[in-house]
């Protein structure tokens, strides 16, 4: 299909995608089944499922949905309709003589089109007519002073209706991760910028959209109980007898105990713990069944274990540290997601400091080197709780010189220091299974033992400080790069016209088969992308092995081109999805 000609909104643009790859096999036969307006035809209104022809492509089904701010009506005196594509998550601008009413045409039009899109279009279209019968049902069963059959928010709005737009909440549509509203940092998964007080109380705005900003996602749903029935374009409900109207007071902005603002009726990232943890529970529950149960022949150390950071790879670290018996105290930067683990069984600190002077063995597991730095050497830190013996392992994946910064730093107050970056992502994090690669203070990495076998599968030891980041650098690397030809590799057999779902059973089948591929592939082929591992710290991974190229003169020209494209998804907006999200900046 062709773009659509309208100026589109840049929130908009990481969802764009051409109906269908597949060339018309006749354009001349497809040509013949152009919508054509006649007098027979009804007149379209919002949230109307139809066929939309645009230029050599069959008519395609979508429905007409409410126009976004930011994308511009397009010059002319003919009637146009702005409309979502199912099965492509396009939206374009059609002319109401291109149109079509679904139903009535369904006989004719469903056999104009042929390819995969085509079909997964058909059915996405289906599925939706399915969904929009039981809103109507329940519609017409509960809801109050709304007319029966009135349209409900899935009907005239888009799934990627731009946040900006309106105020919507949003709910989970995937068994990872809810799009989530950030309306202060989170030093679990995001860099400490600046920060000196790690414990201070601070206020911040609401998140609100802006450019850039990667608010709508395909596994997002567009909630309906914020916005006026007048904003959504339905009937206001009726007033009682004795009533008057009264403007509602907009949402007083409230400190949260993580030291955040919060409105009424919107997701703060502090629920991703919750997410998190839920996800944990299933991953158990999911080993349980495959006989898999709590490790065996863990003897858990005597010693007191701490753990900064509870994130997505923090929550099923710490957690398995809990139910492998060690006795755990725990710190994040918003609190309030440190609730759950002490039900489990763990202590809460009230400063990374106080956590540390606690402790005799401090695991971290943050996003970045900046993060790393601010927990270190930021206030009430771990040098002001770092005492001798006490021993501080990092498990993030940080560049070389923090790493041997922060090394000296812990040494310098006779404390000790190991390195222990992880591989592996979400999964292996809540399963126990991450692979451990450790360098530093061999003494410590012996007694580590337990807790090594509690969060992973297998330990390596690297011997001196560096090596492990030099280490998981390099692997990073290689992934960054097999994802990115993987993803080119299915981006040319969908423009091939070859099924990309064949192609991943073959490759599963023959010797490049791993779990990379195939749940990277699954990923694709389902369009959506949960951060299993965010594509912005894949990017910073290649960016980091780079530099390390540099330091020794090794010329890594495909890395370099393979980080570029990496670069150029984030610029897309793609950074806070998962890393096979690098698939669609090859398809735009």
């Amino acid at each position: 299909m062709a773009e659509p000609q309208a100026e589109v909104d840049p929130q908009a643009t990481e969802e764009m995608e051409i109906p269908s790859s597949d060339p018309p096999e006749n354009d001349k036969d497809n040509d013949a089944e152009t919508p054509k307006k006649n007098k027979d035809d009804k007149a379209f209104d919002l949230g109307d499922l139809v066929w939309a022809k645009m230029s050599s492509f069959p008519a395609w089904p979508g429905r007409i949905v409410k126009q976004w701010k930011n994308v511009k009506k397009p010059a002319g005196k003919k009637a146009v309709r702005f409309v979502f594509f199912f099965g492509t998550e396009d939206h374009a601008w059609v002319k109401e003589e291109s149109l079509k009413h679904y139903h009535e045409h369904k006989a004719t039009l469903s056999k104009a089109g042929k390819g995969a899109k085509f079909t997964k279009a058909i059915d996405a279209i289906e599925e939706a007519i399915v969904k929009d019968q039981a809103n109507k049902f329940d519609v017409e069963s509960h809801a109050n002073g709304q007319s029966v059959g009135t349209p409900t928010e899935g009907q005239t709005t888009s799934p990627y209706h731009p946040p900006s737009d309106e105020d919507d909440d949003n709910d989970d549509d995937d068994i990872f991760l809810k799009s989530i509203s950030k309306p202060s940092k989170d030093y679990s998964r995001e860099p400490m910028a600046g920060k000196k007080k790690l414990n201070s109380s601070q206020t911040s705005s609401p998140s609100s959209p802006g450019k850039g900003s990667n608010s709508s996602s395909p596994f997002t749903k567009i909630s309906s109980h914020l916005a006026s029935p007048k904003k959504r374009g339905r009937p206001p409900k009726p007033m009682e007898d004795g009533e008057t109207v009264t403007k509602k007071a907009t949402p007083k902005k409230r400190p949260s105990m993580g030291g955040s603002t919060a409105v009424p009726g919107k997701k703060s990232r502090s629920d991703m713990s919750f997410l998190s943890l839920n996800l944990y529970n299933s991953f158990q529950a999911h080993l349980a069944q495959k006989g898999e149960t709590t490790k065996k022949d863990i003897k858990p150390t005597e010693k007191k274990i701490g753990f900064i950071g509870l994130g997505l790879m923090g929550t099923g670290m710490a957690m398995n540290l809990i139910k492998a018996g060690h006795k755990v105290t725990v710190w994040n930067r918003t609190s309030e997601k440190c609730e759950e683990f002490v039900k489990a069984g763990a202590t809460q600190a009230e400063t990374v400091s106080d956590l540390v002077a606690s402790c005799d063995i401090t695991f971290s597991m943050v996003s970045d080197s900046e993060a790393v730095r601010a927990i270190v050497f930021g206030e009430n830190g771990v040098l002001e709780g770092i005492t001798e013996g006490k021993a501080f392992v990092d498990m993030s994946t940080v560049d070389i010189g923090t790493v041997t910064g922060v090394s000296e730093a812990v040494q310098a107050r006779d404390g000790r220091f190991m390195e222990a970056p992880v591989c592996g992502s979400v999964q292996p994090a809540m399963e126990g299974s991450l692979i451990i690669i450790a360098a530093g203070d061999k003494e410590l990495y012996d007694e580590c033992e337990s807790c090594f076998q509690a969060m992973g599968k297998k330990a390596f030891y690297l011997s001196d400080t560096g090596n492990a980041a030099r280490m998981k650098l390099v692997i990073n690397m290689i992934i960054g790069g097999v994802m990115c030809c993987f993803a080119e590799g299915m981006a040319l057999a969908d423009k091939s016209g070859l099924s990309q779902s064949v192609l991943l059973d073959i490759l599963n089948l023959g010797s490049i088969a791993n779990p990379l591929i195939s749940g990277k592939g699954k990923a694709i082929l389902a369009n959506k992308y949960p951060p299993a591992f965010p594509l912005k710290y894949q990017q910073k991974d290649l960016k980091l092995a780079l530099a390390m190229s540099e330091q020794v003169d090794q010329p890594l020209p495909v890395a370099s081109a393979v980080n570029e494209q990496f670069k150029r998804a984030k610029n897309m907006g793609l950074g806070d999805k998962d890393t096979s999200a690098i698939y669609k900046s090859l398809t735009h």
